[in-house]
């Protein structure tokens, strides 16, 4: 996907560089990627290749998936904020990966408002998805977002979704 092929990141030299080819080892794992610490210790220069992997359509789609969702871990860094909510945006983006950027968005970010936008959505899906994002907030304004859809939202997928986060007293933390 060349549409975020601009996205660099200009980081200083960190303890432990991995190359491409060994982050997306780390991520193709069969039942999970990696987990926190080691994406925290991929060092500086992680993001700008997490994106460069978001963005490849030839990597898997599972790869790309947790890429986008590892970029969670460098919430200090506006252009991977910027990166995150372009890539939710874009037209026709797959539901997983636009999803792992809703996700990365909440949960690293603490950024709701492209989630609570996508809650208005035409496709019950992309409104699902949404919703599950901001159930992943522990914050009483991702509470509200999801009260006030509740009152207007018909699909009673979306409103399982609303309803289950909004009796849960913790906010979901699977990860992908």
């Amino acid at each position: 996907m060349a549409l975020l092929s601009g996205w660099v990141l200009a980081c200083p030299a960190a303890a432990q560089q991995l190359t491409r080819a060994q982050m997306e080892h780390d991520l193709a794992g069969f039942e999970q990627g990696p987990d926190d610490a080691a994406v925290r210790s991929w060092g500086a220069e992680a993001p700008s290749t997490l994106m460069a992997i978001g963005n490849d359509a030839a990597a898997a789609p599972h790869v790309r998936q947790r890429a986008v969702f590892a970029l969670r871990h460098f919430s200090q860094r506006t252009a991977v904020r910027d990166y995150l909510r372009a890539l939710a945006a874009v037209p026709g983006q797959g539901l997983f990966l636009m999803r792992a950027a809703l996700d990365a968005l909440v949960i690293g970010f603490d950024d709701l408002s492209v989630s609570a936008g996508f809650l208005a959505d035409p496709r019950v899906e992309v409104r699902d998805g949404a919703a599950w994002s901001l159930a992943r907030s522990p914050g009483a304004a991702a509470r509200a977002l999801l009260t006030e859809r509740l009152r207007v939202e018909r699909d009673e997928t979306v409103r399982r979704t609303i309803t289950d986060a909004l009796q849960s007293t913790a906010p979901v933390r699977a990860t992908h």
